[in-house]
């Protein structure tokens, strides 16, 4: 990632990025933004919820992991918890400015849907 920059940034945003990456390879990931950015810079998060609604309809055999699941087309999604995030970004120099759980309804008139999501949203200050 740095050798693709000529300069640091002051800020990233990570939007429904890491629900995609395997959870072994999410510090990477973290440290790899870090080191793009700038001290006292911010990453701006919003993912994927613990117990959202996509993830309590998974079927029998699509859990890999806790809140790790694999879906028809196989591809992979994590669903965060809130310690999930502040343990991510707190272990790879970051500040928890904000880490919560947002909820939202999804309604769908002419199909009869209203499911609700949970989604994790976090500001995070780089402290190095």
């Amino acid at each position: 990632l740095k050798e693709h920059l000529k300069e640091k940034v002051t800020m990233a945003t990570l939007v429904f990025v890491l629900s995609a990456i395997s959870p072994d390879k999410m510090a990477t990931v973290v440290q790899n933004i870090a080191g793009v950015l700038v001290p006292g810079g911010k990453v701006l998060f919003r993912d994927y919820g613990a117990f959202d609604h996509a993830m309590m309809r998974f079927g029998e055999g699509h859990k890999i992991d806790t809140n790790y699941y694999f879906r028809q087309d196989w591809t992979r999604v994590f669903y965060f918890s809130l310690e999930d995030t502040e343990v991510l970004f707190s272990k790879n120099g970051f500040q928890i400015c904000e880490n919560k759980f947002v909820n939202r309804k999804t309604v769908n008139v002419k199909e009869g849907i209203d499911v609700d999501r949970v989604f994790v949203q976090g500001k995070f200050l780089l402290l190095r």
